[in-house]
């Protein structure tokens, strides 16, 4: 009896283990993918006049992970992107997205590994 409670145990360590090991990498908020780079949506609301032009669009809405430029999860195809005129990171680190009459700030998400 004392070898199954073990073997029970033993095997509910490993399935905790085996389900934290699981794709940690997957984003589920939007996000799009813009020169390389991977931004996250943030919906913080910027004026239009700190826009300084636009430099490009969303060319597809996927279901599954962003892999090229110009593709999104969560935001619709169309969406137009801006660089930011008078940020104070780095151009890369931000930019802003225009979903209906608003315009929002998305920021360049930073994998750590």
């Amino acid at each position: 009896m004392e070898s199954v409670k073990r073997h029970l145990f033993i095997m509910g360590i490993l399935i905790l283990f085996v389900a934290s090991c699981g794709n940690q990498d997957e984003i589920t908020d939007p996000h799009f993918m813009w020169r390389g780079n991977k931004y996250i949506t943030t919906y913080e609301p910027i004026e239009e006049e700190r826009l300084a032009e636009q430099v490009g669009v969303i060319k597809a809405e996927v279901e599954g992970p962003v892999d090229e430029n110009g593709e999104a999860r969560g935001l619709p195809e169309g969406t137009l992107l801006f660089k930011i005129d008078d940020q104070k990171e780095s151009p890369a680190d931000m930019m802003a997205y225009h979903i209906g009459d608003r315009f929002y700030i998305a920021r360049k998400l930073v994998v750590y590994q």
